[in-house]
């Protein structure tokens, strides 16, 4: 069964599958698009560099990831944060220009994807928990040290 557009794009946002069959899936709709997009929202990111940080993904994945959702006309960002997850999608596909993926890197991205947006503070309160939590556990494993 073939799945609709926003079915692969929600796939891409999320790192569902292999890139390599999300590309090949993506191949088959035509590169301009008219529609409604997906929304890529700050958790996705924050989701795949945790999953960077456990080990699940290497930096060249997340590179990767990140240019097949860069520039796309199906994919974008809600208002209220628009400049700031362009800024993080564009530094994560262009590691070569803005520096290779580490740590103290996820952990900067996770600091500048909690900042307070335009709109929405339910949401955004909420991430800041979500991300505090993940910065909690990967320093009481020893990979983060406090900057104290």
């Amino acid at each position: 069964m073939m799945n609709s557009r926003k079915q692969v794009l929600h796939t891409l946002v999320t790192f569902e599958k292999p890139l390599e069959l999300i590309a090949k899936e993506l191949s088959r709709f035509e590169w301009d698009y008219e529609g409604e997009p997906v929304i890529i929202e700050p958790i996705h990111v924050v989701s795949v560099l945790n999953r960077f940080l456990s080990g699940d993904f290497n930096a060249k994945q997340v590179e990767d990831w990140a240019n097949l959702i860069e520039c796309r006309e199906d994919l974008d960002y809600n208002e209220s944060n628009q400049e700031q997850m362009e800024q993080v999608i564009y530094e994560l596909a262009n590691p070569e220009l803005e520096g290779r993926l580490t740590i103290e890197r996820c952990n900067g991205i996770f600091f500048v994807l909690s900042l307070p947006h335009k709109s929405n503070q339910d949401y955004t309160k909420k991430l800041g928990l979500v991300l505090e939590e993940i910065l909690s556990h990967y320093r009481m494993s020893g990979v983060l040290v406090n900057p104290s």
